[in-house]
């Protein structure tokens, strides 16, 4: 081990992601029984060490880092070593795979670095390896996490750490990098941020599952990203604020300048992208007729009005809910509901819920990027809806707890709480057409 020491020291500069951090609150120091080398590593994980390998675990989040010692082979590359380690160790991990293989090979020696996979049971791993040959040594080093908790950011901060503290003797000191900055918070605002530019250009509200769809599939790219690639997208929750505070006259500039850049990234998209499909089946789909009349019922119109009503009804149960909670179920019931009594409704209702795809919007951003107050008027000002369909008519013994109207009565009191729909300048500019269920 201790002829590992001044290698390990020269891998240090692979890597460049360096953050500062209190060392002393989220690195430990380990040192070896015979006290001849020592290292650092996260704070809370348990450490295995033998004279070829070693492994700290975190048994509360199931990451794993390892570092092993290979078998030198002088003919052999970095990548062919660690393709021979991973052959290896397919027997007790045989779905473990390697790919997007990077070659760091330059004066220093032979090193390389690639992304990892594995399923444990039913779930799914990610992970970050290294391979280094010089010196007429050869090391792996592997980090892994869930696939949901996995980060690259973390990865490479995790292994940076561990491997700059490494040193002879008991003289390891503590490394100056943060892992524990919250990627995962930061990732999460920018996705939902690229949701809100991107239904402000289209005019078009996706659905709930088209929307976690399409951030699922954005975070599963961006967590593989480093800071430098990831910081590309902190402008999202900047646009977002421009928009908000764009005036009337400037809103059809600013949104017809964002589709255009919108409909170029679809076009040079891969198609077969789960994301891209979600968003042109959703323009192709945003003025279908489902039911002809004047107006007419259409897809977005419904779909956002059964959002709207199913968000209400989860508001009875459960207060504090976001409207990300809703269930496709929930939404599906309202929605044959609507289409069942469609024909009975008057004028004003049917119009009322052509017009609910902006309102729908405009609920949903501000409650994703208002104020704590904010959410909590938006949250009582829904739950209100369905606490009025429960209330007895007034040429009438029944109550409408089970018919998803009226809306007209819905929609003065929703203007009354001042909602969304009239706090921020930008909704104006869904200028939707009852007649087309179209926007813009």
């Amino acid at each position: 081990m201790r002829k590992l020491i001044s290698l390990l020291v020269l891998v240090t500069l692979l890597f460049s992601n360096v953050t500062h951090a209190d060392a002393a609150k989220i690195w430990t120091k380990y040192v070896a029984k015979d006290k001849s080398y020592s290292f650092h590593y996260p704070s809370g994980w348990k450490v295995t060490a033998n004279d070829s390998m070693i492994g700290i675990e975190n048994a509360k989040s199931n990451e794993e880092l390892i570092m092993a010692i290979l078998p030198y082979e002088k003919q052999k590359t970095s990548k062919q070593l660690a393709s021979s380690f991973i052959t290896l160790i397919k027997d007790a991990n045989p779905n473990l795979k390697a790919s997007n293989w990077r070659s760091l090979s330059d004066s220093m020696g032979d090193h390389v670095v690639f992304d990892l996979s594995d399923k444990i049971g039913t779930k799914k791993h990610l992970g970050l390896g290294l391979v280094i040959k010089d010196m007429g040594q050869a090391m792996w080093f592997s980090y892994f996490s869930p696939e949901a908790d996995y980060y690259q950011i973390r990865a490479y901060s995790i292994m940076e750490g561990f491997i700059s503290s490494m040193a002879t003797g008991t003289t390891s000191v503590a490394p100056k990098i943060d892992y524990t900055i919250d990627v995962a918070a930061n990732i999460d605002k920018n996705a939902k941020g690229f949701m809100f530019v991107l239904e402000f250009a289209l005019g078009a509200p996706l659905t709930k599952s088209q929307e976690d769809a399409i951030i699922k599939e954005l975070k599963s790219g961006w967590r593989h990203l480093s800071k430098e690639e990831l910081q590309v997208y902190d402008e999202y929750p900047i646009l977002v604020k421009s928009i908000m505070k764009a005036k009337q006259k400037d809103m059809e500039k600013l949104r017809s300048s964002l589709e255009e850049v919108i409909k170029e990234w679809l076009d040079e998209t891969d198609q077969k992208d789960p994301a891209v499909k979600i968003i042109k089946s959703s323009l192709d789909k945003r003025g279908k007729v489902v039911i002809k009349g004047s107006p007419p019922l259409t897809e977005m119109s419904l779909q956002a009005y059964s959002e709207i009503i199913a968000y209400s009804k989860l508001l009875q149960k459960d207060s504090s809910s976001s409207p990300d909670k809703i269930t496709k179920k929930s939404v599906d019931s309202v929605k044959k509901q609507v289409k069942e009594v469609w024909k009975n409704l008057s004028k004003e209702d049917r119009e009322d819920i052509a017009t609910t795809p902006g309102l729908w919007v405009c609920i949903r951003s501000q409650y994703r990027f208002g104020t704590k107050d904010q959410k909590k008027e938006i949250r009582d000002s829904v739950k209100k809806i369905e606490q009025a369909k429960e209330a007895p008519k007034a040429d009438s013994s029944k109550t409408t707890k089970d018919e998803p109207m009226s809306m007209a009565a819905h929609w003065s009191m929703m203007q009354i709480q001042k909602m969304t729909f009239n706090s921020y300048m930008w909704s104006r500019g869904y200028n939707y057409s009852i007649t087309t269920g179209k926007m813009w």
